[in-house]
């Protein structure tokens, strides 16, 4: 199919109507058949916590080396010209340009001048990291969806790294989804978001948390217990006073082995 302006017009459509179309899930007959549609092949998505208030321990590497290690060992690399979600929606805050990187044989199936090119690994690497740098927070999986609307036939060797702003992704909504929807996106292995003496109860990180997981309780933000590790709120907080610490020495191992058991992104 491609992308071309049916496809960003159809994109534009389910982002506005996200809210709608992830609560028709809860219906009961509907809902499932669109999620046997959806996810008949396994989905699942990770938030890479980025920013420096990470806390890992001491014999550990960084959540990025997650992202860096299945770019160094894809196939095939390709970055996508711009981010559907930030281009449809009209993006004000991120540059839409800072496009999804796609791995694996079916990243090679979207290789046109209009919708991705083809890059080493070290261009990847670069890209992910800008895009960090701007505030962006990666998350990386495998959904059917993104081959679908793609038009890429092996979407069982499509691995996603997703670049995502807090005001434009579809995943704002899903938090009216049921819950085993909800579930495709794991939190990362051993990751702990934690609010500290500092908090003021200010609400900050209530308005960042797009998976509606924070509240203020008696004066102080309470962490849900499905908190997805983003850690888009630890950016917001004006106070620094919510951290994430990953004190699990194997997370990096045990993420790589969880995702790669959905997708092959390998020759």
């Amino acid at each position: 199919m491609g992308f071309n302006r049916r496809t960003v017009d159809f994109l534009a459509s389910l982002n506005r109507y996200r809210d709608i179309l992830l609560k028709t899930l809860n219906v009961p007959l509907l809902g499932f058949i669109i999620k046997r549609v959806m996810d008949k092949e396994g989905t699942v998505f990770t938030y890479i916590p980025v920013n420096e208030n990470v806390e890992v321990n001491s014999s550990a590497a960084l959540p990025i080396t997650i992202a860096e290690y299945f770019i160094h060992e894809a196939s095939h690399r390709v970055i996508l010209g711009f981010c559907p979600c930030r281009r449809t929606m009209h993006c004000k805050n991120h540059d839409e340009n800072l496009g999804c990187i796609f791995l694996g044989e079916g990243a090679a199936e979207i290789i046109t001048p209009d919708v991705g090119r083809s890059v080493s690994a070290i261009e990847a690497i670069a890209h992910l990291h800008k895009a960090v740098d701007a505030g962006l927070v990666p998350v990386i999986g495998k959904v059917k969806f993104d081959a679908a609307y793609l038009g890429v036939k092996k979407h069982h060797r499509l691995m996603t790294i997703c670049i995502c702003c807090q005001c434009c992704c579809l995943a704002r909504g899903i938090h009216h989804a049921p819950r085993d929807v909800r579930d495709v996106i794991v939190k990362l292995e051993g990751v702990e978001v934690k609010v500290s003496g500092d908090c003021r109860g200010c609400g900050t990180c209530v308005e960042a948390c797009i998976f509606k997981q924070i509240n203020i309780v008696d004066g102080r933000a309470l962490i849900g217990e499905e908190c997805k590790g983003c850690g888009r709120c630890v950016r917001t907080c004006p106070n620094g006073a919510i951290g994430i610490n990953v004190e699990n020495p194997e997370y990096i191992r045990q993420c790589i082995e969880r995702i790669s058991a959905f997708v092959e992104f390998r020759n």
